[in-house]
């Protein structure tokens, strides 16, 4: 099954899917995923950035002819390593700390305005780096849920292999689907 037809799968069901994927192709297959989104009529969504600041993630959507005002960033990144300023689509935090993630999220979906909308979160691993499991899981459990009640589309990245089989089975009863696309390459995204 190809990418396109997957996407196509997860919008027309307004699904929350966790993706699991090989660390080489990660940050590709998620711009792809994400200026595909952008490219539909009336789409509009939130990128967490976890691993790559939002600045880097603009220029590389724009590559792939996606509009990325069309986005409302919450950037973990940027903030720790250089003073910024809060701008109009796009908050800073210095961590993910889950807590403020929420409640910028939250912030982020209201000012939403297109009709299918979408909430992206960059990495599972990441979260958990900074948050005990526990506080993942309970964070994970309101943000499908939120996305949900909002009738928006949810794409959750996983590196193949990142959780353990327990964590990973706790992990995934919040979503409607596991999608692996392990076998992905790089050919298949052109």
């Amino acid at each position: 099954m190809k990418v396109d037809d997957i996407l196509t799968e997860i919008i027309d069901e307004g699904k929350v899917v966790m993706i699991i994927a090989k660390p080489h192709i990660r940050t590709k297959l998620g711009y792809y995923i994400v200026s595909n989104l952008l490219k539909r009529q009336d789409t509009e969504g939130v990128y967490i950035a976890l691993n790559i600041p939002h600045s880097t993630v603009e220029k590389n959507l724009k590559k792939l002819g996606a509009d990325s005002s069309k986005v409302f960033f919450i950037d973990c990144i940027t903030s720790s390593i250089k003073p910024v300023e809060t701008t109009g689509r796009v908050i800073y935090l210095d961590a993910p700390n889950l807590v403020l993630l929420e409640g910028t999220l939250n912030h982020a979906i209201n000012a939403l305005s297109g009709e299918e909308n979408f909430v992206y979160i960059e990495s599972i691993s990441t979260l958990l780096a900074y948050n005990s499991y526990q506080s993942f899981i309970r964070f994970l459990r309101k943000i499908t849920n939120e996305i949900r009640l909002y009738d928006m589309v949810g794409i959750i990245f996983m590196l193949d292999k990142e959780l353990e089989e327990v964590e990973f089975s706790q992990a995934t009863t919040f979503v409607d689907d596991v999608i692996d696309l392990g076998s992905i390459t790089l050919d298949d995204l052109r």
